[in-house]
């Protein structure tokens, strides 16, 4: 199941302050969706493929941009891992094996997360995000 990271992303505080008076993701997901046409380009399906095949099996890689062009930084280990420099929309893959998931997180060392990302692939504005919790 792929989801548009990217519209969630856009409001994170807002996402984290509903999560925190117990709204459920999925109301806050709902809640945030923009129409398509107001959306921002998405990868197309030969980038994805390219930028997946680039991604080492068992790895989360997230990509300069939004394009699968470069080299991506990439997360293997479960557990939280800081960013640092990274800003702006970003490709990621999630390329972990037997349905491992992600979180990106607004504090460092996985505090504060947002909702866990199943693997597929997600365009997501990093600025706000200080850290990635790889899950089993």
């Amino acid at each position: 199941m792929r989801k548009n990271l990217h519209q969630a992303t856009r409001s994170f505080r807002v996402r984290t302050a509903l999560a925190s008076c117990g709204v459920t993701a999925l109301a806050v997901v709902a809640c945030l969706s923009v129409p398509a046409a107001a959306a921002p380009q998405h990868p197309s399906a030969t980038e994805v493929q390219r930028a997946r095949a680039a991604c080492p099996s068992g790895n989360v890689c997230i990509y300069p941009d939004t394009s699968s062009n470069g080299n991506p930084d990439t997360y293997y280990r479960y557990g939280a891992h800081n960013l640092r420099n990274v800003f702006g929309d970003r490709l990621i893959i999630n390329n972990q094996t037997g349905g491992a998931g992600f979180r990106l997180c607004a504090a460092y060392g996985g505090q504060n997360c947002g909702v866990r990302l199943g693997p597929g692939h997600y365009v997501a504005n990093l600025s706000p995000v200080n850290s990635i919790l790889l899950e089993p």
